[in-house]
């Protein structure tokens, strides 16, 4: 039970580096996006990460087996397809309002877990995922968007609740190398077609590239197999809970990096979506009747 407790809090405490790491990408792009197309940085980013992994274990994938490799991919295609209603909506409405859109799939998956898995949800989780969600109304007050971007939005929040739910489903207890592998494959394969279509843009510049190694290795490799490791040792509606602090880790790394103004809405909205953290890591448990917790985080050859 001891055993159980320390892998429960040691997935709640990747499943953070997670949302950091892609906070912290927010920061690091910045200066991506406003020289290159968003969608040409993000097919870039995950080619790039993809040839990474597979150049270091080429066998991985080979001997990752075949239905894992199929779930490996619907993955990848979900949070690929979550990418392009999440930049186009991000252009629709204010950063706030586009942060909480798409931030509703708090709420969306433990809705989406039922359907599917029908897993129930905890009293525990319930409060923390109510947490969260008013955290992010805080954090986004006074946001605007259009009728389109509304759409775009919860098109990209339905697309994360749908991965979240079944990357908790679907992870494998070895070889995650080769998993995350077909993973960002199958991500880049997703978000390099509107990106060609649009006239795909590769940096030049060797600072341009020093960003774009953090993306692919940092928010891109480690962050994806970080949360497939860690959604292993505790449910996906938990995991909704931790991720949306994304948006908090994007804020408060901008305020220190690139003097972005920090006001009271945003420590007040932050605040609360850390307590909502504590109450799921407090009361988080493994997936029920799903996993054993003793899967390492890097498997095969």
């Amino acid at each position: 039970m001891r055993d159980d407790r320390v892998h429960r809090v040691a997935a709640v405490l990747a499943l953070l580096v997670c949302t950091a790491s892609w906070g912290g990408a927010y920061v690091v792009a910045k200066g991506l996006v406003d020289r290159y197309d968003p969608l040409s940085v993000l097919a870039v980013r995950f080619c790039f990460g993809t040839a990474v992994l597979w150049a270091l274990r080429p066998r991985a994938v080979a001997l990752l087996p075949a239905p894992s490799r199929r779930h490996a991919v619907v993955i990848g295609v979900l949070l690929g397809a979550a990418q392009v209603p999440h930049y186009f909506g991000v252009r629709e409405s204010t950063a706030s309002a586009a942060s909480f859109l798409i931030g509703t799939f708090v709420v969306m998956t433990p809705a989406v877990d039922w359907l599917l898995h029908r897993v129930r949800v905890t009293r525990t989780t319930a409060v923390g995922s109510a947490l969260a969600l008013a955290g992010l109304a805080l954090f986004a007050a006074g946001g605007t968007v259009s009728a389109l971007g509304l759409a775009l939005c919860l098109g990209a929040a339905v697309m994360y609740a749908l991965q979240i739910s079944t990357l908790g489903a679907w992870v494998p207890a070895g070889n995650l190398w080769g998993f995350t592998t077909v993973t960002m494959a199958a991500i880049t394969v997703v978000v390099a077609v509107p990106a060609l279509l649009r006239g795909l843009e590769v940096p030049a510049a060797p600072a341009d590239w020093l960003r774009l190694l953090y993306l692919a290795l940092v928010a891109g490799v480690l962050g994806v197999a970080l949360q497939a490791w860690a959604q292993r040792r505790i449910a996906a509606t938990q995991a909704a809970v931790i991720l949306v602090m994304e948006p908090v880790w994007a804020t408060w790394l901008a305020v220190a990096f690139i003097d972005e103004p920090l006001t009271p809405q945003l420590v007040l909205g932050g605040a609360v979506l850390l307590l909502a953290n504590l109450v799921v890591a407090r009361g988080s448990r493994p997936p029920a009747g799903r996993h054993p917790p003793e899967a390492p985080l890097v498997g095969g050859p």
